[in-house]
């Protein structure tokens, strides 16, 4: 757990204690693309649908009718090489009558090591809030070449969400 922490801890003072800016890491490149215009690939097989009707793209959006707190696994990635630089998860959420909280959480496994999380605490949804993009980092270190990649949907609460357009995105890492 301690760290567990700690990584996510780097994750989000990446910038502020280090005062790397976002002029200064490399363009965000795109790994992999969800666009939820279906349940394709969703590895949740209960509490989601595909909601035709609502979607940040005109393609309609997965939603989650939550009940009670619930992590919603959406996608494994595990074909992707990556090492020394920021991991990105990225998508655009909606809430509607959310009593609690709803953010991105990434989970990353690096060979050796176990697994390690990042999860998009500094802006979650709560409420009822229109489409918002949102995002959880990953710091990786030289080395570091994860072998599976988990993107989940925390809700912690009752109410309404959709997620849209995931992404999975690699930022390079000054001097990388």
């Amino acid at each position: 757990m301690k760290k567990h922490c700690l990584v996510w801890l780097l994750c989000l003072g990446l910038s502020a204690c280090t005062g790397i800016g976002q002029q200064e890491l490399g363009p965000a490149t795109e790994l992999k693309r969800f666009p939820l215009d279906s349940l394709d690939g969703v590895q949740a097989t209960t509490g989601v649908s595909f909601d035709a009707e609502v979607s940040s793209d005109g393609k309609g959006a997965l939603r989650v009718d939550a009940t009670e707190a619930l992590t919603v696994p959406l996608f494994e990635v595990t074909d992707v090489e990556i090492e020394n630089a920021m991991l990105i998860y990225q998508a655009s959420m909606q809430s509607e009558n959310l009593d609690g909280q709803a953010y991105l959480e990434m989970w990353v496994r690096l060979p050796g090591a176990g697994e390690s999380f990042s999860r998009g605490l500094d802006r979650p949804l709560t409420g009822t809030m229109s489409w918002i993009e949102v995002t959880t980092p990953f710091l990786l270190q030289p080395g570091q070449k994860p072998d599976l990649i988990r993107l989940n949907l925390v809700v912690k609460g009752k109410g309404r969400v959709w997620i849209d357009d995931v992404r999975l995105l690699r930022r390079s890492l000054p001097g990388s």
